[in-house]
């Protein structure tokens, strides 16, 4: 058991270099978009939730932050006074790609499949969404496969756990 924890942890590990890198060409590409950077936290939110193996990252890899307070409600958890996430370099999946062009699909009620895309408002304009061509934005979806196939392999309860809820005392 300890060795397919510590080789989920390590799948894991890697995925998130991956993403790290086609995000890094993303946000190359976007450049002159994108405002994301250190103390930019319109998307950390409070109420993020990850799946437990992401927890566990977070646990190994900054346990002394969970021993600290959590910032105030309506921000994430991890946030520090200046903006800045505390456990940056063990962040979750969904940090890596956030500010970036994203592109989805849903099924309406007619169950025919069609595709969405957004970016953070907090961005620039630019190029029409709908006019970018399909390797300029994040697709949602064969990444979040590849995290739950992790979490299978980690085992255990697959429900996600609240970033909050990560601290001491909490």
């Amino acid at each position: 058991m300890h060795g397919s924890l510590e080789k989920a942890l390590a799948d894991l590990e890697a995925l998130h270099h991956e993403v790290d890198r086609e995000a890094a060409t993303l946000a190359a590409r976007h450049a002159g978009r994108l405002r994301c950077g250190p103390r930019c936290a319109g998307c950390c939110l409070d109420g993020l939730t990850v799946l437990p193996v992401e927890a566990e990252r977070i646990r190994r890899g900054a346990p002394a932050v969970l021993r600290e307070r959590p910032f105030p409600d309506g921000g994430c958890a991890f946030l520090d006074p200046a903006g800045r996430c505390r456990v940056y370099p063990f962040r979750p999946y969904n940090c890596r790609t956030q500010g970036l062009p994203l592109r989805w699909f849903e099924e309406d009620e007619h169950e025919e499949v069609r595709e969405r895309r957004d970016v953070c408002l907090l961005n620039l304009p630019g190029p029409p969404l709908d006019a970018l061509d399909d390797e300029d934005v994040w697709t949602i979806g064969p990444y979040e496969e590849r995290l739950v196939e992790i979490q299978e392999r980690f085992g255990g309860n697959a429900e996600r756990v609240r970033l909050r809820g990560m601290f001491e005392g909490s």
